[in-house]
């Protein structure tokens, strides 16, 4: 599969970081991915994983550096929760403006979490029927979902 990379309409902030144009409070890095402390945290220690290849979503993404990325949150989070005492943590992806993503460069926000510490990130359950179900299910088994 051919990669495709996202090219930025203006300066990305993320590829500045990469370039060592913006200071950032970094954590790890290595030549496909770099991970920062967030300067808008939810809780200290949010984390960014960042890739430096720009690419703009998950599904821009190869499959070896997406791979990578969710390996090394996988490693964060652990460290995460031992170095800092965290209770839990989250590891999230949001994909395009309408899902939150404020930056257009694929990134992973890993946050500590806390009992009582007032974030929610949960949303309000809707009610699925069967019917919709199998129907949404049908929908999307049409794209070819392996190999």
């Amino acid at each position: 599969m051919e990669e495709k990379t996202t090219a930025p309409h203006t300066p990305c902030i993320f590829c500045r970081i990469v370039k060592g144009e913006i200071p950032s409070t970094i954590i790890y890095e290595d030549n496909t991915l770099i991970c920062f402390l967030d300067i808008a945290p939810a809780n200290t220690g949010h984390s960014l994983i960042v890739t430096k290849k720009h690419f703009e979503t998950v599904t821009d993404l190869p499959d070896d550096t997406l791979q990578h990325l969710a390996v090394f949150a996988k490693k964060l989070a652990k460290a995460m929760s031992f170095a800092l005492a965290a209770e839990g943590f989250n590891v999230l992806m949001n994909n395009r403006k309408v899902a939150g993503q404020l930056v257009p460069h694929a990134h992973i926000h890993v946050i500590p979490r806390y009992a009582r510490d007032g974030i929610d990130l949960n949303w309000r359950p809707r009610k699925a029927l069967p019917a919709l179900l199998r129907d949404c299910a049908d929908k999307i088994k049409r794209f070819k979902l392996t190999g």
